[in-house]
């Protein structure tokens, strides 16, 4: 505590001794002087009520010393009033329970006090040790609570911030006091200024470049607030953490360059093998054509296959050219299905989509998932007039149920179903489980054959959430 606190300290502590005191002073004093006067004590309508008031007030801000000055100011009510009243036998009963009262009116704003004070601690104890740089402020935008880590982040000490307004929290980051997260919470309009703002419930985030962190060299920090409610449900404040995420960022995008040469490499790459199956399908072509010998032919069909199955290689490279570029993040589990369906012409077929508010943490490519599904269940042989999807939420996570009224799967296609192959009921659905497996979601068919085929994705507890 350095000497402007302590002074700041000692200068309350002396208004409050002067406020209790004459307060109790004033109390006492018109009370005996109803005496004096001729009024009888027994018939003063609540002579003890205005000794409650400091009684109060020194209880609430000393609750170590409340009971004591409660019971100082009871003995010296009872002492002067059984003095100055005249004789009663009944004066003592009177007085007694009075005193008695005060007493306990002390003590119970005493604990009361105390009890607050130690929630207080505790509370700001929980601030102070969150990993998280995190800051408070009261209705009135005046920082009421600023923890070590946010020291540590922006330089600035405790002692230097609390009890300021007029969004001095807001230099530190930005240079210039303007509106933070938590102010616009209270203000209503917590867009304004941030142009990505993501809402979790009654949480915001949103995430922004500051020039004037880490020594000025800036940082991309993550921005989480909520409003701090009274036990009426009313905003008293807002609290707000802030988190570094400057090498979430740059890891980020190193992947994503690193992504974006490597399909650079691997579409050289296919480019050079599809030229030369190309080269290797014409020589083969004047083969079959010039030689009549079995054997050969036998020999350049051989060759034939060997060269289909490079192709279907490539092209399945190509699918895969861009999955995995992109982070996750989470995704609107209506919009990716909407959009694959976008991509599809359902003809007679029905389709109804009930996933509303579903979000889910997956790779961006995830409508494609929905497309290679969508593709199977529209097939022909399938004989399919309706596809729905749906979710569950289940003790193991959340499943998302694709299924429709076709023929099915047979049982014995269902163990191979999502394993890498260019023809029949399992084109592209190896893709569509490579694309889950990036977040540890899994998928299976669930469907009886003759009933229709159903599809179940099971995203994991912590990869879903219903906004």
């Amino acid at each position: 505590m350095n000497i402007t606190e302590i002074q700041t300290a000692f200068v309350t502590d002396t208004r409050r001794i002067a406020i209790i005191a004459g307060l109790t002073v004033l109390s006492l004093g018109a009370s005996l002087l109803a005496m004096v006067l001729g009024a009888p004590e027994s018939l003063l309508p609540l002579p003890t009520l205005p000794l409650t008031i400091p009684i109060i007030l020194a209880g609430y801000w000393y609750p170590r010393r409340g009971i004591l000055f409660a019971a100082c100011v009871a003995l010296l009510y009872a002492v002067t009033t059984y003095i100055l009243s005249p004789p009663d036998p009944l004066l003592a009963y009177t007085i007694l329970p009075r005193a008695i009262l005060l007493v306990l009116i002390g003590g119970v704003v005493a604990f009361l006090a105390t009890r607050l004070r130690e929630s207080e601690q505790q509370m700001n104890q929980i601030i102070e040790f969150l990993p998280d740089a995190t800051f408070a402020i009261d209705r009135e935008g005046k920082v009421i609570a600023w923890n070590r880590a946010i020291e540590e982040m922006t330089g600035v000490r405790k002692e230097a911030m609390l009890g300021r307004g007029g969004y001095a929290h807001a230099v530190p980051f930005y240079g210039e006091a303007r509106p933070l997260l938590a102010d616009r919470i209270l203000q209503g309009d917590p867009e304004e200024g941030y142009p990505a703002v993501r809402r979790s419930g009654d949480v915001l985030v949103a995430e922004v470049y500051t020039p004037h962190l880490r020594n000025g060299r800036g940082a991309h920090i993550r921005f989480t607030a909520t409003a701090l409610l009274d036990r009426s449900g009313r905003v008293t404040g807002a609290i707000e953490s802030i988190r570094d995420v400057t090498d979430e960022v740059m890891t980020a995008a190193a992947l994503q360059n690193a992504g974006r040469q490597l399909n650079i490499l691997t579409g050289i790459l296919r480019t050079d093998l599809a030229n030369r199956l190309a080269v290797l399908y014409g020589h083969l072509s004047v083969g079959a054509m010039k030689f009549d010998d079995p054997e050969i032919l036998s020999f350049i069909d051989d060759l034939s296959d060997a060269a289909n199955g490079i192709r279907r290689q490539l092209e399945i490279s190509r699918e895969f050219r861009d999955i995995g570029t992109s982070p996750p993040a989470w995704i609107p589990v209506q919009q990716a299905v909407r959009k694959a369906a976008a991509t599809l012409s359902f003809g007679n077929v029905s389709f109804e989509a009930w996933t509303e508010r579903l979000e889910i943490f997956a790779d961006p490519h995830l409508a494609t998932v929905f497309t290679h599904l969508f593709e199977n269940a529209l097939a022909p042989a399938v004989k399919a007039e309706r596809i729905v999807v749906t979710y569950q939420v289940r003790p193991e996570g959340c499943a998302i149920i694709v299924e429709d009224d076709g023929t099915g799967i047979p049982d014995a296609e269902k163990e191979g179903l999502f394993a890498q192959k260019a023809e029949s009921y399992g084109h592209g659905l190896f893709l569509a489980h490579e694309i889950l497996a990036i977040t540890g979601i899994t998928i299976r068919e669930t469907g009886t054959f003759g009933t229709g085929a159903r599809f179940e994705i099971l995203v994991p507890s912590e990869g879903y959430r219903v906004v």
